[in-house]
């Protein structure tokens, strides 16, 4: 795992023991109850049996059949969301799915691709590119960063589908009041504005994409860089002890109106839309309906979706396995389901469906 993907696991868990869920009131637009399967969940969600409709005869899914697929997906709440978007999406098609949670380093997804004990991982366009095909150049436009890395892909055996319209990368976020008082809605204006206190974890402060970046592209040169915990910087904002504050686009505190993310023009923290990662032979044994299932989900995960879906998780304690199915539910992909509540002895609050 980098250190940027793991800034962003810590700050969901922090944010979740922080209880900062009160007054977000950041949703995303899904069906109206919360459902999940039967190996759920957490203390204030009920596990519900999912009834779904019978295969016609005569009529086999796309995926009856077929080889069992080997899904995994890397460690933060938005990697354990996406797993299982893609897990109920595909068993919806006939699919057999065997979810491997949290494996680790996307090294580790490559190697199991290419030794076949992994059949698909989702990863970041921009890890892929720096991390696994070692391309340290910056691409100014997405179309031309998932160019570069579907062309690493292919000569290595491995093949990338559609990127999500979401980007998940580091950001500088600060006060609406703040950017409105100032007139400061990007990273330049901000290096133009003098002597900021800027907050940032430590690791923040050194990683090559991190404040030296900001540095170098836009001359941003804080009067102080205040460390802080992760997790902690909206905090740290709202007590105005800090102008500016390293966050992540997906943070669900961004789609508040009390916060503003500066836009960086330079793309100075690159493009982390979601690329799932697969193999030529996979898609050829699965067949086209296993990369148009995955495709059509992704391309419902717009920002704000993530958003919404993240908190969800890491504010509202919210397992996986429901936040999916609701989400594919509302959005079309499932049908409604006819379900009943079942009694559970759960009562570790903090398990995840």
């Amino acid at each position: 795992m980098s250190r940027r993907r793991a800034l962003a696991a810590v700050a969901a868990v922090v944010a979740l023991g922080g209880g900062l869920a009160a007054g977000l009131g950041v949703g995303v637009a899904l069906a109206g109850r919360r459902v999940s399967t039967a190996t759920a969940t957490t203390a204030t969600e009920p596990v519900v049996t999912l009834v779904t409709t019978p295969q016609a005869p005569g009529h086999p899914l796309p995926g009856t059949g077929k080889p069992v697929v080997r899904l995994a997906d890397l460690a933060s709440p938005e990697q354990f969301i996406l797993g299982q978007l893609y897990q109920l999406a595909l068993q919806h098609e006939g699919y057999r799915i065997l979810l491997l949670r949290n494996v680790g380093a996307p090294a580790i997804g490559t190697a199991g691709l290419l030794h076949g004990t992994l059949d698909l991982y989702p990863e970041y366009l921009g890890e892929w590119n720096s991390a696994i095909a070692h391309l340290r150049r910056r691409f100014r436009t997405l179309h031309a960063a998932y160019t570069a890395g579907s062309a690493y892909a292919r000569r290595h055996g491995f093949a990338l589908l559609h990127p999500t319209p979401y980007s998940s990368t580091s950001c500088v976020a600060v006060l609406s009041q703040y950017a409105q008082a100032n007139h400061i809605h990007s990273i330049p204006q901000l290096a133009r504005s003098g002597g900021i206190i800027f907050g940032a974890p430590a690791e923040f402060q050194y990683l090559a994409d991190g404040l030296p970046a900001l540095r170098h592209a836009y001359h941003l040169h804080p009067g102080y860089v205040q460390s802080i915990g992760v997790g902690l910087q909206y905090w740290w904002l709202d007590t105005g002890n800090v102008q500016a504050a390293y966050c992540q686009t997906t943070d669900p505190q961004l789609a508040e109106s009390r916060y503003v993310e500066l836009s960086d023009p330079k793309d100075v923290f690159g493009h982390g839309n979601v690329v799932p990662v697969t193999t030529p032979r996979v898609l050829r044994l699965e067949g086209p309906a296993f990369a148009r299932t995955i495709n059509r989900v992704d391309a419902l995960l717009t920002l704000r979706a993530m958003r919404g879906l993240v908190a969800e998780y890491s504010l509202a304690n919210h397992g996986p396995t429901s936040i999916a199915y609701e989400f594919l539910e509302g959005n079309g992909i499932l049908p409604p389901a006819r379900w009943a509540p079942v009694p559970t002895t759960t009562t570790n609050s903090s398990s995840r469906g």
